[in-house]
């Protein structure tokens, strides 16, 4: 079976709407994509929530920066941007990045290779991600 990329069309679940001139699709999956620009914004992935609240005692399920990934990299899959805005809260908290487990760090960084990729300070996250490629 033959992948087709939407890289100009909405995928279903998703709806086009004009920003400042610029086509722009909203995909229900939590992300805005401007095929013209190759440009997918994406927010608060809050990365290494899990063990950000493990280490204040609250304890959920060691998988949301897993989880995460998966779903940003099915969307990276079908927009294939140049460019990629995370627009903060990429981390649960500022220590996040140096946290990540080296798979999940292997696997971002795979996602960010052959890409323009933007890091945005959040209330969560005001500093760049420690050791990771982009630009803030």
């Amino acid at each position: 079976m033959t992948r087709v990329l939407a890289t100009t069309l909405p995928l279903a679940g998703a709806d086009s709407i004009g920003i400042a001139g610029e086509r722009a699709i909203c995909d229900r999956r939590g992300v805005l994509y401007f095929p013209e620009l190759r440009l997918l914004t994406v927010s608060d992935l809050h990365l290494e929530k899990g063990s950000s609240l493990a280490r204040r005692g609250t304890l959920i399920p060691p998988y949301d920066t897993g989880a995460t990934l998966l779903r940003l990299q099915a969307v990276i899959a079908d927009y294939q941007p140049a460019i990629v805005i995370s627009l903060g809260d990429s981390f649960h908290d500022g220590g996040g990045a140096a946290r990540m487990h080296s798979s999940f760090r292997e696997r971002l960084e795979a996602l960010m290779a052959g890409r323009d990729w933007f890091w945005v300070a959040g209330n969560h996250d005001p500093d760049a991600p420690a050791d990771l490629p982009g630009e803030t």
